[in-house]
């Protein structure tokens, strides 16, 4: 069968072996068998004493065994071996599967090649030593010696044994000696054989270099062990690859767990993956050991309420859904200690989870029970006070009815002892009361009540009687204009009181506004900043998985570790952002313009002489701030890295700096004489996250957005002006305490 094989094959085309899976030799053509000096023919099988094997006719001449042949196969590289033969001629062996046996190809190519065996080993693209038995060090190759240089050249010395190595005791390179030992089979593992030097933007830094280490044993006719080769594969970059994604998947992990509002991870069936701190504390309790995880198709809490709907239709749907649900958890005591109802604000939205590929649905949520109660509580009071003026109106108030143009029709007892005389029918109100006509706030309030059709409440102070009076403009069903006035000269006085009480209401409001502005901006800027990196990272990924070319692997990750660093460096940028917003209680100091401006120029020493910019300053009308020094220093670099990276080549940059009070503000103003920025186009734009305007290489698109960040986290507010070429003036406005 064998002749028949090979000799209808390959008998006159190619020197050729026909080898079974364990090395030994099956069949050799009359080509091969003048090039090897063996037998032409079929062999006996294994065991038999004139059987061959691999390592005996061209493994221990070439110096390249039969497993070192098999892994190299198995691994998708070239598996061949060059080696003299015996008619002084070098051949290439190439070996290819062949169902169930292997086929050994042999190609002459003695053309410039040298006479000895070392220059073969030389050639292989992976390092190779070899070392006897007991670990002695025989042999290693170019690559291997350098691999070695890098740990310590007296690994690759003669007679260096490796088993008495401690370091390598502990990395289990030895083990992996000792089970090819025991095995007789290749054994592969992943390895750290030491540090090597990188040299990153003139910073140098000591790195981990990883191998991937092969040893099999190579055994001699009578069946011993006659020497151990181990083969070793850098994969440094691949392993320092996965490193730098796991710490930016842990890092997300860490702003996931510590964001503000509540999150909630629900795998495709249903089941809730995890929630952070926030949302565990909101619930007040945590899950047992031996309860049942939570499903939201199957919980009768949740089908009660239609959370498992919601999920439902945006698994289905592949939508973002924003929804305000109703939940008395006291309904259920089983998940939760609230025990209360609550209103929760819940954005849900689906998300393909980047290790498994799953789909996944996120929820986030955000308790707005207090402002749906303030806001219940608030409407309620406005009904009663309405009801409880119309009461009193009627009892201690001024009141009268008239058409739309001001004609009265009624006018009772204290609206007449207001107007100092007595009204009749017919007359008009802004003949009677002439302070109320022309632009008084009186007939503002009046016309606005008729075009609006809505009540109109306010008060208004009238010099010539002394008084404060109140009044309400009711537009009526029927056409008429129902007013009601009260004085309110006592009371005004005690309402300065209540002013102070309403500013501490109105702060906390417009803090709480400012938390849920924060809160959207955020969940925007995470969703559109880290969406498309992470989806280029899931493409590229795989590409690399489908590669089956190892240049091609090699490029897209390198491409990988560029999109790593990017998704690493937008989050840091995040993580500032977010703890700029946090800090808004950060110490306050005073500052003198001049002194932290000096602070910056020393710091950009380099950049001002390097670029020539010609910095002036007007302090004189401001010279101090009461503001964080760390704010303020940042604020002035990005004034002077801004003005230096969008200068023009036409002209020295300059950038002047002035300072003055107004109407108790300091306003800071920075004008430069830059490249400037079409503000129509623009405009909207100037301060946002990573928004770039111009070619430039150095531009993040970062510095603008953080000033405009701290500025507003201390209540002050900054603006722009400029036209393309005109350069550009920065107005901030900070406020005092």
């Amino acid at each position: 069968m064998m002749n028949a094989i090979m000799g209808n094959a390959l008998s006159g085309i190619v020197p050729a072996l026909l080898l079974d899976l364990h090395g030994n030799l099956l069949y050799a053509n009359k080509q091969a068998s003048g090039w090897l000096q063996i037998p032409e023919g079929e062999f006996h099988p294994a065991g038999n004493t004139t059987s061959l094997h691999f390592n005996d006719v061209i493994g221990k001449n070439a110096g390249v065994y039969w497993p070192m042949l098999c892994h190299l196969l198995n691994m998708g590289k070239p598996a061949c071996v060059e080696m003299l033969c015996y008619n002084h001629l070098w051949a290439r062996w190439q070996l290819t599967a062949a169902g169930n046996y292997y086929l050994l190809s042999g190609t002459d190519i003695s053309g410039g090649r040298p006479a000895d065996t070392a220059s073969v080993l030389q050639a292989l693209p992976f390092g190779l030593q070899h070392f006897s038995q007991d670990g002695i060090h025989r042999y290693a190759n170019d690559l291997q010696q350098e691999i070695w240089e890098g740990v310590d050249p007296v690994l690759s010395m003669p007679g260096y044994c490796l088993f008495d190595e401690p370091v390598f005791l502990e990395t289990g390179l030895v083990e992996l000696f000792s089970a090819a030992l025991r095995s007789g089979q290749p054994i592969s593992t992943e390895v750290q054989l030491g540090y090597r030097e990188h040299a990153i933007n003139g910073v140098t830094r000591i790195l981990p270099a990883y191998y991937e280490a092969t040893v099999f044993a190579v055994s001699d006719q009578q069946g011993g062990v006659s020497e151990l080769v181990m083969m070793t594969c850098d994969i440094t970059e691949k392993q320092l690859s996965l490193l730098q994604l796991r710490k930016s998947a842990r890092l997300l992990d860490l702003i996931i767990e510590h964001l503000p509002i509540g999150y909630i991870q629900i795998d495709h069936f249903g089941y809730i993956r995890r929630i952070n701190q926030t949302l565990r504390e909101f619930f007040q309790y945590e899950t047992g050991k031996d309860e049942a995880p939570f499903n939201m198709m199957s919980d009768p809490f949740a089908r009660l309420y239609g959370l498992d709907e919601l999920f439902m239709y945006v698994m289905v749907h592949n939508k973002t859904l924003r929804i305000e649900k109703q939940l008395d958890f006291s309904r259920d005591s089983r998940w939760t200690a609230q025990s209360r109802e609550v209103w929760l604000d819940l954005t849900v939205f689906p998300l393909r989870d980047p290790v498994d590929q799953e789909q996944v649905v996120i929820i986030l949520v955000n308790d707005v029970t207090d402002r749906k109660q303030k806001r219940q509580m608030h409407n309620l009071l406005q009904r009663n006070t309405e009801q409880l003026h119309l009461f009193f109106d009627a009892v201690d108030m001024g009141y009268a009815t008239m058409e739309q143009d001001g004609t009265l029709s009624f006018v009772n007892r204290k609206a007449e002892e207001m107007a100092g005389r007595q009204v009749f029918p017919g007359e008009n109100i802004f003949s009677v009361m002439p302070e109320l006509g022309n632009a008084s706030p009186f007939k503002t309030r009046f016309s606005a009540a008729l075009s609006g059709n809505v009540s109109q409440s306010f008060s208004s102070y009238f010099p010539r009687r002394y008084k404060w009076y109140e009044f309400l403009i009711t537009p009526m069903s029927d056409g008429t204009v129902s007013v009601f006035i009260r004085d309110i000269t006592d009371s005004r006085n005690m309402q300065k009181d209540l002013f102070r009480a309403n500013k501490q209401l109105n702060k906390l409001n417009r803090s709480l506004i400012n938390q849920n502005q924060q809160l959207e901006d955020f969940a925007h800027i995470t969703s559109h900043n880290l969406r498309a990196p992470i989806a280029n990272l899931k493409a590229l990924m795989q590409m690399h998985n489908d590669s089956t070319l190892q240049h091609e692997r090699e490029q897209y990750l390198s491409l990988i570790q560029e999109v790593i660093r990017k998704i690493d460096e937008t989050l840091n940028d995040l993580v500032d952002v977010v703890q700029i917003r946090k800090d808004v209680d950060v110490e306050r100091e005073e500052l003198i313009f001049a002194e932290r401006l000096q602070h910056v120029k020393d710091v950009l020493y380099v950049d001002i002489e390097k670029s020539g910019i010609q910095l002036t300053t007007n302090f004189e009308h401001a010279p101090s701030l009461e503001f964080p020094r760390p704010y303020l220093d940042s604020i002035l670099q990005n004034l002077i890295t801004n003005a230096i990276r969008y200068r023009t080549l036409e002209h020295k940059p300059r950038l002047h700096l002035s300072s003055w009070r107004e109407k108790g503000y300091t306003v800071l103003t920075a004008e430069d004489n830059g490249l400037g920025i079409d503000m129509e186009r623009f405009g909207h734009k100037l301060f946002g996250f990573r928004k770039t305007f111009h070619k430039n290489k150095d531009a993040k698109g970062i510095g603008l957005f953080i000033t405009k960040t701290q500025v507003e986290a201390m209540g002050g507010s900054i603006r722009a002006e400029s036209s393309p070429g005109q350069g550009t003036k920065f107005i901030i406005t900070f406020k005092s305490e």
